[in-house]
């Protein structure tokens, strides 16, 4: 049986999943520092992924790169970043690409994905996990007008139960993958941009289906972070608990 650990990592974003005798992390920001206990003693990660280039879900991978660990496959989101792009600061945007250069010279096998096309079967299966990539669709993270929360991955991961990672996806994003996809959810949500009212689309949360409702935030960083507005929202449509990680802590579950 897996184990998931959803880490308390402030107003950031890290998860570490162990199965089969690997570990998969969802998102890696700089505080996996603080939680080297659940990293491999053999320092070779199966997987990464990165759901979006800001430094709060990516910058814990200077860690792994300064300690000298391994990682077999890297995938993060396909966003192309534009000239003068408000939604990911230049530095920030080579910050990110100088990590996938370093990893990939050492071997990383690298994937940039949009939305799968056919939900015949899942878009990977490892260490015993069946990976869904349900976001983002194509049009939607390469339109003209496009934000790099709109390129967010959102992807599925189902053991003996299954989760939903929203990254800090945008309700564009979201209210399109509400629209056009069935159960993509029906049990764990890990909640979209820290309880941000952006990332809280309506139609998302309700027809998600969620037992528990994740929310990896801080308050007090953001002056809107977490949005009452949006925690009513996951309040309202989960069906046993949400969880707040400034509250509770780590969340440790079977998975």
């Amino acid at each position: 049986m897996a184990k998931v650990h959803f880490l308390d990592v402030g107003c950031a974003d890290t998860t570490i999943i162990e199965s089969n005798g690997g570990v998969i992390i969802v998102d890696c920001c700089k505080d996996i520092i603080n939680y080297t206990s659940l990293l491999p003693a053999s320092k070779s990660i199966k997987a990464v992924f990165i759901t979006h280039q800001h430094y709060d879900h990516f910058l814990g991978l200077e860690y792994l790169k300064n300690n000298y660990y391994s990682i077999e496959y890297l995938i993060y989101s396909p966003y192309e970043r534009r000239y003068s792009d408000n939604s990911i600061e230049y530095e920030e945007w080579n910050s990110f690409n100088n990590f996938v250069t370093y990893f990939k010279n050492k071997g990383t096998k690298i994937y940039t994905p949009y939305r799968q096309n056919s939900f015949d079967e899942p878009w990977w299966t490892v260490l015993g996990l069946d990976v869904w990539m349900i976001g983002p669709e194509k049009s939607i993270a390469t339109n003209s007008t496009r934000e790099l929360h709109d390129a967010s991955l959102v992807l599925t991961l189902i053991g003996s139960r299954r989760c939903c990672f929203a990254g800090d996806a945008s309700d564009t994003s979201l209210n399109w993958i509400a629209k056009n996809t069935n159960n993509y959810c029906d049990d764990i949500l890990h909640v979209s941009h820290h309880g941000s009212i952006n990332g809280a689309d309506l139609d998302f949360i309700k027809n998600a289906n969620v037992k528990n409702s994740i929310i990896s935030t801080k308050s007090g960083v953001h002056s809107n972070v977490p949005d009452s507005t949006a925690i009513q929202r996951y309040n309202t449509y989960t069906q046993l608990e949400v969880l707040r990680t400034d509250v509770k802590g780590s969340i440790h579950w079977d998975f």
